[in-house]
């Protein structure tokens, strides 16, 4: 019998996975994996830990290594364009130095990723403005980012902030524009920020929210001929000046190949079934370039994170084998270390819940003699207590709580079973879980006085 032939076009996490999970359960497979870049496994922040001198190269550290991939019995062909799918007759188009191949397929799983959102900017495709997303952009952005002293960063979320962090450290001069009222507004309350936007603020990085970029011009004007290169115009009036500017905005999906061939949403995301499968049967969407059910809320969102691309990168190569395995919601979970804080979340912030449920919130700061202060908020239905989100923030790491409230959220526990939740206690370290548990019972206690007695 003839081995089943998948073709997964784009080699980032989602591609990846999927050709990792297909080689593991059907060794026999034959799996091609194809991608415009040269090399694989690129992680996007590589520039930041070049900065911080963590990393001597941007490929250093990776995901995963052409070793690894070849092992597997994964056929790679990298530098390579798709610039055609014949879905009638099962096959790509590729395009590698000139010249134009075909491949067929049995299966295909498409992979393709996003890209920065800067359509609306005009200008934005000025040299001197640099996105970090893949390995090619990484490299012209870090020669103009290592010789720059003044830098803009267009948007305040985790890739914005994390980059601030790492010109911080280099010495450069740090500008960030938002054009929401809080920073990091997608995955936290804006009290449980001002920490942070503190420590930013007393480290030198000037922060102007509610504004929007309209437009980088090149500056050819004697008075900036030396100092600056680009002009930066907002639709606040604003004006400032820059070496460089970095795109830290909004992540779309690289869907162009196909929007004319297979079901879209208005937002060019790929429409999918419960099985990952698109309106073509034999070809599945992951990653980056689909919508996923958001647990908490009664639709699917656009949430461009690692773990949702491995995750339906495995799913998709599972249903691509015929396993039938159904894509459950997801929880949305961030964290980072930032300005020498760890913060994280996971699930609704309290302003996305309100908009579902009625709602309790609460938050409180521990403090312990070897650790310092935790500052840990809570979101729960008011009605069963059931835990929608939460928010976190220390000098020391509290990474790994939120994976414990992250496993809370998807199982849909309550705050009474994280209040009696065993755990385990040892008076020679310092146990951060129970943080969790004391704030959970806190909450039921409040929510037993709000809502009565007979709360479940």
């Amino acid at each position: 019998m003839k081995p089943l032939n998948i073709v997964i076009i784009g080699a980032s996490f989602a591609g990846i996975t999927s050709a990792l999970t297909i080689k593991r359960l059907a060794p026999a497979t034959v799996v091609t994996v194809i991608d415009r870049e040269e090399t694989v496994g690129f992680i996007p922040s590589s520039v930041n830990r070049l900065l911080k001198g963590q990393n001597r190269t941007l490929t250093e550290q990776t995901s995963v290594n052409l070793e690894q991939l070849v092992a597997a019995g994964i056929e790679l062909k990298l530098g390579c364009e798709v610039v055609a799918i014949e879905s009638a007759q099962q096959y790509v188009r590729l395009v590698k130095a000139g010249q134009t191949s075909d491949l067929n397929y049995d299966k295909l799983i498409l992979a393709m990723g996003s890209h920065p959102q800067a359509e609306r900017i005009r200008g934005a495709n000025l040299p001197g403005v640099l996105t970090t997303k893949t390995l090619s952009a990484s490299e012209q952005s870090q020669a103009e980012l290592t010789k720059a002293n003044r830098i803009l960063i267009v948007g305040g979320g985790q890739v914005g902030l994390e980059a601030a962090d790492a010109f911080i450290a280099a010495g450069k001069t740090v500008t960030i524009l938002e054009s929401f009222d809080s920073l990091v507004f997608k995955y936290f309350d804006s009290e449980m920020v001002m920490e942070l936007e503190n420590r930013m603020l007393a480290q030198g990085v000037q922060i102007y929210k509610n504004q929007q970029v309209e437009a980088i011009e090149t500056d050819h004007s004697d008075e900036f001929e030396h100092s600056s290169k680009l002009h930066i115009l907002t639709t606040q009036q604003i004006e400032l000046t820059a070496d460089c500017v970095l795109l830290a905005v909004n992540f779309r999906p690289n869907s162009q190949l196909v929007s004319e061939q297979l079901a879209c949403h208005i937002d060019s995301t790929l429409a999918v079934n419960d099985y990952l499968q698109t309106s073509q049967a034999n070809i599945y969407a992951a990653g980056d370039l689909i919508r996923v059910p958001y647990l908490g809320t009664e639709n699917d969102y656009y949430l461009p994170f690692v773990n949702n691309a491995m995750i339906t990168g495995r799913l998709a190569a599972m249903n691509a084998l015929g396993l039938s395995e159904p894509l459950q919601p997801v929880v949305r979970v961030m964290g980072s270390h930032l300005f020498g804080l760890y913060i994280a979340s996971a699930g609704l912030t309290e302003e996305e819940a309100k908009l579902y449920h009625r709602i309790l919130t609460l938050t409180q700061v521990h403090t312990d003699e070897s650790d310092g202060p935790i500052t840990l908020k809570l979101i729960i239905k008011q009605e069963t207590g059931q835990v929608l989100g939460g928010q976190v923030y220390s000098q020391v790491n509290v990474l790994g709580l939120i994976d414990v409230l992250a496993l809370a959220i998807k199982s849909q526990l309550t705050d009474r079973d994280l209040a009696f939740q065993d755990y385990h206690y040892y008076s020679m370290r310092s146990n951060r879980i129970p943080i969790l548990n004391k704030v959970a019972f806190d909450l039921y206690e409040k929510r037993l006085k709000e809502v009565g007695h007979d709360a479940p």
